[in-house]
């Protein structure tokens, strides 16, 4: 009984550590997610500054649709990262009082389904350029 009482605070280490990776693994998505979406919006920009620099017209909708997805993605990102942290510590809470389980999905769901959604407005926005 005394080699079980050993190990457990090293599987107990070992599910802390799993759970610290998980949450890294989150916050990387998070900042993915708000890097491309900057760029996006930036992209909008600068497309509107060489289209004044050429003399040209471009229409607003294309360069207010970069900057609402942009906006879209960074805000996604920013919630994978709070909702990441959120559920980091109710995972390790759980741990603590020895209710080690899979933790609720809902974060996974959300950041999936708010993804999926974003990426198909730019897909409509781009073969709406596409099409012009």
């Amino acid at each position: 009984m005394n080699a079980e009482a050993e190990k457990k605070p090293e599987e107990t280490l070992r599910i802390h550590l799993a759970s610290e990776r998980t949450l890294l693994a989150w916050i990387r998505t998070g900042i993915s997610l708000m890097g491309f979406g900057f760029a996006i919006a930036r992209f909008g920009v600068f497309l509107r500054q060489l289209a004044e620099a050429e003399n040209t017209q471009i229409r607003g909708a294309d360069a207010l649709g970069s900057a609402w997805a942009g906006t879209a993605l960074v805000a996604l990102g920013m919630l994978a990262c709070f909702s990441a942290t959120v559920r980091y510590g109710l995972v390790r809470r759980a741990i603590h009082r020895g209710e080690v389980g899979a933790p609720h999905a809902v974060i996974v769901y959300v950041v999936g389904a708010a993804t999926t959604l974003v990426g198909l407005a730019l897909s409509v926005l781009l073969a709406r350029s596409l099409s012009r």
